[in-house]
């Protein structure tokens, strides 16, 4: 009786207990079978990588970068070592307490080291300082214990024979943001890369491809045996068309004064002087920009960081008149021998336009209205021709369009027509519009290279080249030139083409020439002078030009070709402020080729 109580009571309860203690252990270990089915198998790889990242690392090789050459192969930009602070987040324990300790041997900016080390990839070095000096290397590589995650690498930044001649053509370079590691592959936090000008422009074919190394590492995160390597492919050496020596003669010129000077082949267009200033100093983007010059440059009214060559606008004043002629000549609107009256005043409706010289210049042909600059001919020629006419070959000499020259940053400037006024202003074109308009002023506003562009384009015999600063690259196998472009034909006969080589030759050595500054002895050159109003003048018609405050002066233009008997090159020269076209361009305009002419580039 007890027996069959026992066994109906405890024992069966005895038997759920074990059931139910079975089930659980049974439920926990298929949950751990399966915990560990997932971490071994289905995450093999994460954790094999990170196994092996802690022992084997796959480093990143730099590709060197490649150099910049001006067009007689002499080194302008090229690199330089520098040795650089870098940190592994996944090696550090405490990343805020190793960046609080690093800050009393390197002055680096905690939060901002903080923000890029955290972008990073796993056990990717992130650079959070350029440039340590001798002490600073001696220092961390003698406590490497109290620094875990930190490394010491070499690198380069780029070493300039002159940082200011030519700035604002290479450009300068500076650490890669978000934007451009979202944008371009092949970066991390903290690379550099080109941010403006030619590094810019040219960044895939400088930067070249990086390699990579197969590394044994110890616990402190330091290589201590290569595995394997694959070597970085250096970037490409780029040729320009520019002459260092000649472009430094240009900066010089231009000492003291805002402006461009140009000067193009006018059988390709390759830029043989693009020199613009104000301008800034490489030197201080290296091994990384200060702040206060950063501020100051970015800041300064001057605007030092603008390339005036083509980004500056600007009314082409009286150097537009060449391109008037040649349009009505090809146009059969007016023959050398038209004529118009000039008496200092031309009247259209209830209207006056005044000539510059006030007592008009009397009967004129089309080679006086050149040499002598008249207005009233080009009044009468621009209602002749029409706004329609003008615009189509202004368009086409690629005025009021970008030239597609190899810069990033290129304004397109204007050049109006009834379309733009209409979006511009809901407003229809007028006729004293397009009288403004054929002596280069009104809505017009164009940039030094587009002037060059169109001086190239009248005595080339109508190509309207895309301009380049560079000739060519030297690659891996061999020098790679750059292809001469054409963004354009316009229909100019020898005819046209040889009355205005004249006509302009007589603007310079002329008796009653405006552009007699820019004679040169040794050859013989053509040219025309443009004054660019900035601001009606009335109030300043009783003072003699140099008294007009400078920021209410107008711009002085000069364009020229030479030499007139076989030419070869177009000269343009823009000085803001800089009063009448026939003073200050024109006399640089003339010291530029003279220069040329002792460099052995031209001669009668």
């Amino acid at each position: 009786m007890l027996f069959r109580f026992l066994e109906e009571n405890v024992i069966s309860k005895y038997k759920k207990r074990s059931l139910l203690l079975f089930i659980a252990t049974f439920l926990f270990i298929l949950l751990l079978g399966l915990r560990l089915y997932y971490l071994q198998v289905v995450l093999y790889d994460k954790y094999k990588r990170l196994s092996e990242d802690n022992r084997i690392r796959i480093l990143r090789v730099k590709a060197q970068r490649g150099f910049i050459k001006d067009k007689d192969g002499e080194i302008l930009v090229k690199n330089a070592p520098s040795y650089n602070l870098s940190v592994i987040r996944e090696d550090t324990r405490n990343l805020n307490i190793l960046l609080d300790k690093l800050k009393s041997v390197v002055n680096i900016n905690v939060e901002e080291a903080k923000e890029k080390i955290l972008k990073g990839y796993y056990y990717d070095p992130v650079t959070i300082f350029r440039g340590l000096n001798f002490k600073q290397v001696s220092y961390l590589y003698e406590h490497l214990k109290n620094y875990p995650g930190i490394r010491i690498e070499m690198d380069t930044v780029r070493n300039y024979k002159d940082g200011f001649t030519y700035s604002n053509l290479v450009g300068y370079m500076g650490e890669v943001n978000d934007s451009e590691l979202k944008r371009y592959n092949g970066y991390r936090p903290g690379d550099l890369i080109g941010k403006t000008g030619l590094e810019k422009e040219y960044e895939k074919r400088l930067k070249g491809t990086n390699g990579a190394k197969q590394v044994e590492v110890n616990s402190f995160g330091q290589v201590v045996k290569v595995l394997k390597t694959k070597h970085a492919k250096p970037g490409e050496n780029v040729v320009l068309s520019i002459d260092y020596d000649l472009q430094k003669f240009g900066m010089e010129l231009l000492k003291e004064k805002k402006g461009a000077i140009v000067v193009l082949n006018i059988y390709n267009n390759r830029v043989l002087l693009m020199a613009t200033n104000p301008s800034y100093d490489l030197n201080k983007f290296v091994p990384f920009i200060k702040t206060d010059y950063w501020k100051a440059i970015t800041n300064d009214q001057d605007k030092p960081m603008l390339n005036r060559a083509i980004e500056g606008s600007y009314p082409p004043g009286s150097v537009f008149k060449v391109m008037m002629a040649a349009t009505a000549l090809t146009e059969n609107e007016i023959t050398p021998d038209t004529t118009f009256e000039c008496n200092g005043v031309f009247n259209y409706g209830s209207y006056e336009y005044k000539c510059w010289k006030k007592s008009g210049h009397g009967e004129v042909d089309l080679k006086k209205s050149i040499v002598e600059s008249c207005d009233i001919y080009y009044y009468n020629l621009g209602l002749k021709l029409g706004i329609d006419t003008i615009s189509r070959y202004a368009h086409n000499f690629s005025l009021g369009r970008k030239t597609g020259i190899d810069l990033p940053n290129e304004k397109s400037g204007i050049f109006p027509d009834r379309n733009w006024k209409g979006k511009a202003f809901d407003q229809p074109w007028y006729p004293g519009e397009t009288i403004i308009t054929s002596i280069g002023q009104g809505y017009t506003n164009v940039t030094p290279l587009q002037m060059s562009v169109m001086l190239s384009g009248v005595f080339n015999g109508g190509m309207i080249y895309q301009p380049s600063l560079v000739k060519g690259f030297e690659t891996a196998d061999g020098f790679e030139a750059k292809p001469v472009r054409i963004n354009n034909r316009v229909d100019i006969d020898n005819s046209t083409r040889n009355f205005l080589l004249n006509a302009m030759y007589n603007a310079v050595y002329g008796l009653h020439g405006t552009a007699h500054r820019a004679r040169v002895g040794e050859i013989k050159i053509g040219g025309k002078t443009g004054t660019a109003q900035v601001v009606s003048l009335k109030k300043f018609e009783q003072y003699e030009e140099g008294e007009v405050p400078e920021k209410y002066r107008d711009h002085s233009w000069f364009g020229g070709v030479f030499p007139v008997g076989d030419p070869r090159y177009v000269i343009v020269s823009l000085i803001e402020h800089g009063g009448s076209g026939g003073h200050s361009a024109a006399s640089i305009s003339g010291a530029v080729i003279n220069k040329m002419v002792k460099m052995g580039y031209v001669s009668d």
